[in-house]
């Protein structure tokens, strides 16, 4: 299955094309859906999707400013861009940074479904090093669970699994491991925001050095995790908790919660995840559909609407998120309660 996140700040044109995917169907399928650039960054470091299909301008951080971020950190992400703007300039710039499919407004069916079969081979090329990241995820959410004996083996376990990764050439090993280590700094920032890492100034070609980096960077998080108060950070995550259940109706996201909490997006999210047991997103889209389940159960309330009520501006992407997390489709939901 190849995974998709859609950025696109017009409500009607995101649905528009999460819809053409679902019917697309096949190997792909949408997991994502934001609302600006700087959203879909947060929703691209959580999900690691295949494919990042993305309009050009958004506010916050542009769809050029986006894929320029993909192309200088070595995401093994496939970007299509969107745009209502013909302009060579933009096409040149989207070349420059790794594009090789860009669709025009209004986008056809046929030509999304052209672009996304283009980029199979690509995708596939990608698909090890796209492993290594959500390996690299894993590790970080499961970091604070574990003692410091298993620490130091699951990171020895990563490096190796990601040193043997037969795919990953010498640049692209480079950037799963720079990759690695900004995503790191940002957690241990998150705690500390005075916190300064030495780096390796780009060089991963040595295991022994790469080792050595990562070693430093689990003692920095080591260190500065014991200082922190479980407590204060705990009654954030209520807080965080208490609002999504209060507010789920809206288009919230990673990095306006972790703006309402006073925290780094990276450090949010790995809080979030520890304290509810799921990421930001699965916990925000479990408490819709459960809010769904009820409106459900009003005769006079139609599907598309009971999706609008809880904060899917998509019916397709409702109606797979239901399934996905009932087994049911919303129409079998209401049979199986007694309703028509």
């Amino acid at each position: 299955m190849y995974t998709i996140v859609i950025a696109e700040d017009e409500h009607w044109l995101r649905s528009e094309l999460v819809e053409m995917v679902s019917r697309i169907g096949g190997e792909f399928a949408v997991v994502g859906e934001a609302v600006d650039g700087e959203d879909a960054w947060h929703m691209l470091n959580e999900l690691w999707p295949s494919i990042l299909l993305t309009d050009i301008r958004m506010p916050r951080m542009d769809g050029l400013q986006l894929i320029k971020e993909i192309d200088e950190t070595g995401m093994p992400i496939v970007p299509i861009i969107i745009s209502g703007y013909d302009e060579f300039t933009y096409a040149q710039q989207a070349v420059r940074y790794g594009v090789s499919e860009y669709l025009m407004k209004p986008v056809l069916q046929e030509e999304l479904q052209d672009a996304l079969k283009r980029s199979l081979t690509r995708m596939t090329m990608l698909s090890e090093l796209n492993d290594c990241l959500k390996r690299i995820n894993t590790f970080l959410d499961a970091v604070p669970t574990l003692d410091s004996r298993s620490r130091q083996s699951e990171l020895d376990d990563l490096l190796r699994h990601i040193w043997n990764t037969p795919t990953a050439h010498t640049r692209s090993r480079g950037s799963i491991f720079s990759i690695f280590e900004r995503k790191w700094i940002e957690l241990i920032q998150g705690m500390d925001p005075s916190f300064q890492a030495a780096g390796t100034g780009g060089g991963w070609n040595e295991r022994a050095e790469t080792a050595e980096t990562f070693r430093k960077l689990l003692e920095s998080w080591s260190f500065v995790s014991v200082s922190q108060s479980g407590q204060e950070t705990r009654q954030a995550m209520v807080r965080a908790c208490d609002y999504i259940d209060r507010h789920y109706m809206q288009p919230l996201t990673l990095g306006q919660m972790a703006q309402r909490a006073n925290l780094s997006p990276s450090y949010f999210g790995q809080l979030f995840k520890q304290y509810a047991g799921v990421s930001f997103i699965a916990y925000l889209n479990n408490v819709r559909i459960d809010k769904a389940k009820t409106l459900l159960l009003e005769e006079d309330i139609k599907i598309y609407e009971a999706a609008e009520m809880v904060g899917f501006v998509s019916l397709p992407h409702f109606n797979r998120m239901f399934k996905s997390l009932t087994g049911k489709t919303p129409n079998d939901y209401r049979k199986g309660m007694g309703l028509k």
